[in-house]
């Protein structure tokens, strides 16, 4: 079974509880390690501490054996210390002195059937060590006894480099198993408890940290297109959750932004599909009330076309609109060369031109030593620029000249429109270049729907140019537009 298909009910479940299982997980792994080292090194001291009391007590005994003058051993009763206190009952320590043949020399205790083995331990002593050890587990054949372990040492009492006389005891391991026993019954409860503990305590803790997340949900589910202007609670901590609800507050804002843009797109929009409609109309119902003859139908005839063609303009620059927010991927993008392009600009306007009898000057100003391509959407440049020269020639006044500049720079190629009409009323500009903004009331009988320089700044904004308006010392205004060269 593969770990996506392990862990995909883990995925189900929520996000607090899910913190929660990872911080008890890794601080209840943390903890059992942790206390499993050290319940083993803690066993470790308690039978080095057991082993050295069990040493000490092999010398006291071996010390009361006597050894005579010509070497033979003379061993009176053995003397137990009662007043010692050592981790094991002397009273019940198992005691005897084994010569190297095997022969038990002096028992003390109750052996039953236990014979300790002692030929290793000979072994081992002759190779230097101070003493031996070892936990005997097989105890059935004690009489009575009083551990389920016990601990055997065997000592030398001779000081030969090969010694023939041991000496062993074995006593139980009673209170060393009693401390073993308490410690693991502690870990046993304590453990589960503090793993109960962490886990509420997790709990908590993740359902305090995740309430500003929580807020921010409930707030968001109850923002709807009417209520826009509501916002996401912000935290005062600097943190994550802070940039989160930060972040959803600025996409709120651009939300209601085009909200707002799109509620007054389409208010204009039926504005100006209505007017042409309702003069259409107006024409019928006169036409209706006159009669029809040749003259007033010819005079329908051409005003409807004219409003017809108004309509096509408007919905071919609508669905122009709609192709450009599209985004990237409505573009063509190719090389082209913003000289070529002017040229073609010019050409498609020249006949708005001559209509004033407006010329249109062209000049190249190259600070590049070269000429420069950039990469775009011929199209929808194209528009742009032709955008730009109509708004120009349509508020220039007649018999004047509309500038048009080309300067070659390093890294961009910058065309500037200059035109000799009104200008731009301050307190337009900000708003030149949105959708059906036509300026001042004084301007308005001149013809056109305000689309023009909307669709123009979108499509720069899409060809990562930058295109922007001012007015010049003299009469009219100039239009930037510059865009990167490859």
């Amino acid at each position: 079974m593969s770990l996506k298909k392990i862990f995909k009910p883990f995925r189900k479940i929520s996000l607090r509880l899910r913190l929660t299982l990872i911080f008890v997980l890794i601080f209840g792994a943390t903890t059992i390690a942790f206390n499993s080292v050290l319940f083993l090194f803690m066993i470790q001291t308690l039978q080095q501490d057991f082993d050295d009391a069990l040493f000490n007590y092999a010398i006291d005994v071996s010390q009361s054996i006597e050894i005579g003058a010509k070497g033979d051993l003379n061993f009176p009763p053995l003397k137990l210390d009662t007043g010692k206190i050592l981790p094991f009952p002397l009273g019940t320590a198992l005691i005897q002195v084994v010569h190297a043949s095997g022969t038990v020399l002096e028992r003390i205790g109750e052996f039953g059937g236990f014979n300790p083995s002692f030929k290793k331990d000979f072994e081992r002593l002759s190779l230097g060590e101070e003493a031996t050890y070892r936990t005997i587990s097989s105890i059935s054949k004690i009489p009575s006894a009083e551990a389920d372990t016990y601990r055997l040492i065997s000592f030398p009492i001779d000081n030969s480099n090969r010694p023939q006389v041991i000496l062993q005891i074995a006593a139980p391991m009673t209170l060393l198993e009693t401390q073993i026993d308490n410690r693991l019954t502690l870990l046993q409860i304590g453990i589960p408890l503090v793993l109960l503990i962490s886990t509420l305590g997790g709990f908590y803790i993740s359902s305090r940290a995740l309430a500003p997340v929580k807020r921010i949900i409930q707030t968001a589910q109850n923002i709807d297109a009417r209520e826009l202007d509501k916002r996401v609670p912000t935290p005062e901590a600097d943190d994550e959750i802070k940039k989160l609800s930060l972040t959803l507050n600025e996409m709120l804002d651009r939300i209601q932004q085009a909200f707002q843009s799109q509620e007054r797109f389409v208010a204009d929009a039926s504005h100006q599909l209505l007017t042409p409609l309702a003069i259409i109309r107006g024409e019928l119902e006169i036409l209706k009330k006159q009669g029809l003859s040749e003259r007033n139908l010819d005079g329908f005839v051409d005003s409807t076309l004219q409003e017809v063609d108004s309509l096509s303009k408007i919905v071919k620059d609508m669905l122009l609109l709609a192709r450009i927010d599209a985004g990237l991927g409505a573009l063509t993008l190719q090389v082209i060369s913003m000289d070529d392009l002017i040229v073609d600009a010019i050409s498609r306007v020249e006949k708005i031109a001559k209509a004033k009898n407006i010329r249109i000057k062209f000049d190249i100003i190259d600070h590049a030593d070269e000429r420069k391509t950039q990469r775009g959407d011929y199209d929808l440049l194209l528009n742009l620029l032709t955008n730009i020269l109509e708004n120009s020639i349509k508020y220039s006044p007649e018999n004047e000249v509309v500038a048009v500049s080309l300067l070659w720079q390093k890294d961009t190629t910058e065309v500037v429109i200059t035109d000799r009409g009104p200008g731009i009323p301050p307190d337009q500009l900000p708003y030149i270049f949105e959708r059906f903004s036509r300026g001042t009331n004084a301007e308005r009988n001149t013809k056109g729907f305000g689309l023009g320089l909307s669709i123009a700044e979108k499509i720069a904004v899409l060809h990562h140019a930058k295109i922007y308006a001012e007015n010049h010392s003299g009469n009219g205004a100039t239009f930037h537009f510059e865009i990167k060269n490859i």
